[in-house]
């Protein structure tokens, strides 16, 4: 049976709502009215009831995007939007209509290889699923000098598969990473980035892949704030950017205040999380100054680089690149501080000259 059928009643609720224009990242970026969530959602429930098929454009639509989690928080009754995106696109795989450049990118990851999991020190080992799909990345260095002598385990976690709609490949992998978690005798897994902590904390139950009793898991930022300090010269006015994935494991979303304009007094009012608090109280810790505007925590847009649009659609995620840097600029930072590797490596390669530099957080760690 469809996915999507199960979600008929909420998309014929959704199809019309007003709320979710404003976040549209992708729609403000081409101003097709057929990349806003409305159409999208218009779509996905003409399709489950049985009035429109999968076609080739239909399914464009479905990948020329990312999950939409940002209308998700937008919308002040935060219809679960992004669960809409994956079942469909679960759908789409299945029934074989997938893009071939997004059956290549699952096929490729999972024939790059990723070694044995290292042996945990200290009872602790750090999951590197974000920067397993860097190549050459310059963070490795950062990451492994900031947790001293904790092993770093570069592997695929599942998560990309899973966001593309190959379920299966996605669950493979998944049980890989469990599987490795318990040999390495690890009590407390560090997290490089919210989408490998999405995927342990929230997509391996929808895999019906269980995670191991009693493993904590730690985002990095967490552990930064505990354990090390910021090199308070070397940065000025910073904005930090949360990628997509760490809206999924808010443990709050944004209330209705959110959605007023030029509302700024309480930055939690867009979301609350320790995802979201740790990196700020690491800068705040060493005095730095943040900037920040209402396109933050829960709300902050995409730069590109999450649910695997810089793969699917490259040219759309330069197009939110350029955004996000404009939007910086705009604010006054000096620079732009991702606790994402894979955000932080997109910006910079996508940035010009006399745009805000951009670092992954580890960078700005004392040694």
């Amino acid at each position: 049976m469809s996915r999507l059928l199960q979600h008929k009643q909420a998309l014929y609720k959704l199809r019309f709502s007003p709320m979710c224009k404003p976040a549209c990242e992708v729609a403000n970026l081409t101003q097709l009215e057929s990349h806003t969530v409305r159409a999208r959602t218009l779509m996905m429930w003409r399709i489950s009831e049985g009035h429109l098929e999968w076609g080739k454009r239909e399914v464009e639509l479905l990948y020329e995007s990312t999950l939409d989690s940002i209308s998700e928080a937008f919308d002040v009754f935060h219809y679960p939007i992004s669960q809409y995106m994956l079942d469909a696109r679960a759908d789409v795989w299945e029934a074989g209509l997938a893009p071939q450049k997004v059956k290549d990118i699952v096929e490729n990851l999972a024939e790059k290889p990723s070694g044995s999991p290292p042996k945990a020190n200290r009872s602790a080992l750090c999951l590197a699923g974000e920067l397993f799909q860097l190549e050459g990345s310059r963070y490795t260095d950062a990451v492994e000098a900031c947790l001293n002598d904790i092993p770093v385990w570069y592997a695929p976690t599942g998560v990309l598969p899973y966001v593309l709609g190959a379920r299966e490949a996605a669950r493979a992998q998944a049980e890989q990473i469990v599987k490795g978690i318990i040999d390495s005798g690890a009590k407390t897994v560090i997290v490089d980035g919210p989408e490998t902590a999405w995927g342990l904390l929230k997509v391996y139950a929808d895999l019906g892949v269980e995670y191991p009793k009693g493993v904590d898991i730690q985002q990095l930022s967490v552990y930064l704030l505990k354990n090390a300090r910021i090199k308070r010269d070397a940065i000025g006015k910073a904005l930090i950017h949360d990628s997509r994935p760490a809206c999924l494991i808010a443990e709050k979303m944004p209330n209705h205040l959110a959605v007023m304009p030029g509302y700024l007094a309480d930055e939690t009012v867009f979301g609350e999380g320790e995802v979201f608090d740790a990196p700020r109280k690491l800068m705040d810790a060493a005095g730095v100054e943040r900037v920040f505007g209402g396109w933050t925590r829960c709300l902050a847009k995409s730069c590109g680089a999450d649910d695997g649009l810089w793969m699917t659609y490259p040219r759309l995620a330069e197009g939110l690149v350029r955004q996000q840097l404009d939007y910086a600029r705009e604010l006054g930072a000096e620079v732009f501080v991702c606790t994402s590797p894979l955000c932080a490596d997109y910006l910079s390669k996508n940035a010009g000259d006399d745009d805000v530099p951009v670092y992954w957080l580890p960078e700005l760690i004392e040694a």
